[in-house]
């Protein structure tokens, strides 16, 4: 894996946090964003297959405290421990905020089907509203972000409007509620609930796993 190319995604990343701290119109243009380049990506799972420890990440979309975790921890785990391969980390939708989030559950998930999971799930963020349930996740809006990713506009209509990502959504939700799940963003590391907020508490949670 190129140095240069995690460098250039967590510069996408960055710019993203600049973007975020902007105030999103529902009718402003749709912003587009990317994950890292040069990390493995596979669904719903970002870094390697075979990494020792896994990270599962509770999410929901119109989540203010994801953003922020998107901002402030996850670059500096994917530039360190996911580009490494000491670690994975893979995304559980919760949608329990209102019907945007499921109508943004259902986005990414009509995204992971191309192949674009993790495109999605930066310009989710990266578009996401000052009032929730507010308009920043309309159908329009979510549509115009699969072009601007340059998904297969018919191929997405579909998957986003079957059954299949209805029932994708209500799934997050139950297995979340499994979990003990109470609010977003909920992390796991290796199974064991992470109580920490930042970045060196996560990094630490890894390397305690690494070691037992």
């Amino acid at each position: 894996m190129s140095v240069v190319a995690v460098v250039v995604g967590l510069v996408v990343i960055g710019l993203l946090a600049v973007l975020r701290d902007q105030p999103a119109h529902v009718d402003a243009p749709v912003v587009t964003a990317s994950a890292p380049a040069g990390l493995a990506a596979d669904g719903l799972t970002l870094g390697r297959a075979d990494a020792p420890v896994t990270i599962d990440v509770f999410e929901d979309f119109q989540c203010p405290a994801c953003q922020r975790w998107g901002q402030t921890v996850f670059p500096r785990l994917a530039a360190n421990e996911l580009s490494s391969g000491q670690a994975r980390l893979v995304f559980h939708g919760f949608a329990f905020i209102g019907p945007e989030s499921k109508d943004a559950g259902r986005a990414a998930w009509a995204a992971a089907r191309q192949g674009r999971f993790w495109d999605m799930w930066a310009t989710l963020y990266a578009n996401q509203g000052v009032r929730e349930n507010g308009g920043a996740f309309t159908r329009d809006r979510l549509f115009a972000m699969a072009d601007a990713i340059g998904l297969d506009a018919a191929r997405f209509a579909a998957d986003f409007g079957s059954g299949a990502a209805g029932r994708a959504v209500a799934d997050g939700i139950v297995e979340a509620g499994r979990a003990g799940v109470a609010g977003t963003p909920a992390l796991f590391v290796n199974g064991a609930p992470f109580e920490g907020n930042t970045y060196p508490e996560l990094q630490s949670a890894i390397t305690g796993a690494i070691r037992s």
